[in-house]
């Protein structure tokens, strides 16, 4: 069986981590930052493994960082990249698939040289109908597979044609593809539907990754995209049922890490290794405090 082959077959779950461990996902230490700096926050603060975003891995490329060099920092924290940010216009045509296709290049590329990744997050809109969206993502699931790569869709209320989980299930299930499921990221599922039966209806083998944050109860920005991306909160010092949500997860069979996501402008100033472990020890509590309830 091919290294490709053998990743996929491991899919939902992530080769030698399970529920019991933290990923750090990117955006919680900004959008761009010294590679090892990243890497080194994640590992001390007790992450099993880390996400990483395409646009800064071909900065780091641009600068003149090698692969190699990138591995061999990555070696020496013992620290993975399992997660992979982000996909977007997977659904284009023209010119606009031109340059899509060269961002998934590299995301094909970067999970080549630093992972095997486990999956790359995909992000709408699409265009056209659902049946054009569910060949288009069949079509990325196919070129993913070659790499041992899932491709899970986010969905994101307001910012896409894909609000919702059911939604991001549609194109999932009409896609068929065994590497091809849906990223939950509890923000959107409290601030877009707040449905637990939309959550409910997904099988569980379909997610791929689970991401963890808290938030306050009413924006704090009107714009969607500000709010979540700015005014996200640690675990616990929200307004968020996380336990709630901990608990709806577990009875639907999901026995994934959490994936913390922690977008916050009150956390940039602070050094990257205070905001990991402020993240992970946050994340434990909110996760001890829950499976007592």
């Amino acid at each position: 069986m091919s290294a490709a082959a053998d990743a996929l077959a491991a899919l939902p779950g992530y080769a030698g981590l399970g529920p019991d461990d933290l990923i750090l996902s990117h955006f919680s230490l900004g959008r761009y930052r010294p590679f090892e700096e990243r890497v080194r926050a994640a590992a001390e603060a007790g992450f099993a493994a880390m996400g990483l975003y395409v646009g800064d891995y071909e900065r780091l490329r641009a600068e003149g960082a090698r692969d190699a060099d990138l591995r061999a920092v990555l070696g020496q924290y013992g620290m993975r990249v399992v997660e992979i940010e982000a996909l977007r216009g997977w659904a284009a045509t023209g010119a606009e698939a031109d340059a899509y296709l060269a961002t998934e290049r590299s995301v094909f590329a970067m999970s080549d040289a630093l992972g095997p990744g486990h999956h790359v997050q995909v992000i709408g809109p699409y265009a056209g109908t659902l049946d054009d969206a569910a060949q288009a993502f069949a079509g990325l699931c196919d070129r993913a597979a070659e790499h041992g790569l899932a491709a899970a869709i986010e969905f994101l209320p307001e910012m896409s044609n894909i609000p919702d989980a059911a939604t991001a299930m549609q194109i999932v299930t009409r896609a068929g593809r065994a590497n091809g499921g849906i990223c939950l990221d509890c923000w959107h599922h409290f601030r877009g539907a707040n449905d637990d039966d939309m959550l409910r209806a997904i099988p569980a083998e379909r997610i791929f990754t689970v991401q963890f944050d808290d938030g306050p109860r009413q924006r704090v920005d009107p714009d969607y995209y500000t709010d979540c991306t700015r005014y996200r909160e640690v675990p616990g010092d929200g307004d968020f049922d996380l336990a709630g949500f901990l608990r709806l997860v577990g009875e639907m069979g999901v026995r994934l890490p959490l994936s913390v996501e922690v977008m916050s402008v009150g956390l940039q100033t602070r050094p990257p290794g205070e905001v990991a472990r402020l993240l992970a020890d946050a994340t434990r509590a909110v996760v001890a405090a829950a499976s007592m309830t």
